[in-house]
């Protein structure tokens, strides 16, 4: 992964891709540790001074800010914050009343929303959860893989069609074929991990959101917060697009300086680091760690800023654009599902599960890209980071029907 919101990204790269070859390090499992560990204490006081600009530039007056822990809280809030609500606010809000099963209930989200004084919505902070991290890292690989294999299935296609002496476009090749054909180019392309070839670039597998803010407000106060992001004195730099169709909204890519890696080791320096622990790392362990990881992290992170009306804002929670729908869409819209994105995906699963775990252990990676598995297996590797281990005994006694089906 190529995660621009973090300052060790060029390392958290080349961690994935020998992890893909296979070839993990001793000290990996220390650091991915500190990477979820740390990041958020560097990053976290530049986020802080760049929101308050953007606030003041739209809304000098104190807000109020809600901590919500799922998109259910997410959607009552938003309910709540419409006081004047239009005809198709109103009636997407009545379906949630009358059917709210239908509006993805349970979904986890870890969201800090800002109300003004008369209680509507000026914008929200999102934290990436890491799953949503792996997917769409997984995504990413995906993306590459597919055009990767369809490439080497073209090959071995064209090769079939010259042993008959003809063209590529006059072969006629039963599925029967097609299906050999991928599944060859599919073992070509898993022997690039394995003899070690890097089929990755940084630009393959980016993710720009990691840390996104949301700001909601008419045209002329869009425009203002645009105009505070290009003029506050840390941004470096700013990407912007336009999204046009069910759902309306201005992104922009921000990237942010840091204050010297002196400054931000003199504001942790008294912290206490126990709060932190539970990670595989005490807390002497991270506060000795701190420095060296600050002074090796790049200068700048990213982040993602979003400018909506409140009236898309409905529609991305409520009605014809829903939030999650998307994510369905894009997860069925994958060009390429097969073995190596499985094990891709469960890798980078593994990685960030790793991070979260009370071990640091990463002498393995327990799938290599070029297996074959059953999900079984990915499920009891991720048991086992934490101290999860299942005997055959203990297998059987959750199917108590299993004993009568052994010869």
């Amino acid at each position: 992964m190529h995660l621009t919101s973090i300052t060790h990204r060029k390392q958290l790269f080349e961690l994935a891709t020998r992890w893909f070859a296979d070839a993990p390090h001793p000290e990996d499992g220390r650091f991915l540790t500190q990477v979820f560990t740390y990041e958020n204490l560097i990053t976290a006081g530049m986020v802080r001074t760049l929101l308050t600009g953007i606030k003041d530039a739209v809304h000098p007056e104190p807000i109020r800010l809600l901590r919500l822990r799922s998109k259910d809280e997410l959607r009552d809030a938003i309910v709540e914050a419409c006081q004047d609500p239009s005809p198709r606010e109103a009636e997407l809000f009545r379906q949630y009343r009358q059917r709210p099963e239908e509006f993805f209930p349970g979904t986890p989200s870890d969201v800090v929303l800002g109300l003004r004084a008369d209680g509507s919505i000026l914008g929200m902070t999102r934290v990436k959860r890491l799953r949503r991290i792996a997917e769409k890292g997984s995504r990413r690989v995906a993306d590459k893989l597919a055009g990767a294999i369809n490439d080497r299935a073209t090959a071995v296609a064209m090769r079939r069609a010259e042993t008959y002496g003809i063209p590529l476009r006059q072969l006629l090749s039963s599925k029967t074929e097609m299906a050999e054909d991928f599944a060859q180019a599919e073992r070509i392309v898993s022997r690039t991990f394995r003899d070690g070839v890097v089929v990755f670039q940084p630009e393959d597998l980016r993710i720009d959101d990691g840390i996104g803010f949301k700001f909601v407000g008419s045209a002329e106060e869009m425009a203002s917060i645009e105009e505070a992001i290009r003029n506050h004195p840390a941004v470096c730099g700013v990407q912007r697009e336009e999204h046009h169709g069910l759902y309306n909204d201005i992104n922009l890519l921000v990237d942010l300086d840091l204050p010297s890696p002196g400054q931000i080791i003199d504001q942790e320096r008294a912290r206490d680091w126990t709060g932190l622990c539970g990670r595989g790392l005490s807390a002497a362990e991270l506060a000795q760690g701190f420095p060296d990881y600050v002074v090796g992290g790049e200068p700048t992170f990213r982040a993602e800023v979003i400018l909506t009306t409140r009236a898309d804002l409905v529609e991305s929670e409520f009605g014809s654009a829903i939030h999650e729908a998307r994510i369905i869409e894009q997860r069925q819209g994958t060009p390429y599902s097969g073995r190596i994105a499985s094990n891709a995906s469960f890798i980078i699963t593994y990685m960030l599960m790793l991070a979260l775990s009370p071990t640091i252990d990463a002498a393995e990676v327990p799938v290599k890209m070029w297996g074959r598995y059953l999900p079984d297996v990915y499920s009891v590797a991720i048991w086992k980071l934490f101290g999860i281990t299942l005997g055959r005994d203990q297998v059987d006694s959750l199917v108590p029907w299993s004993a009568a089906l052994q010869i």
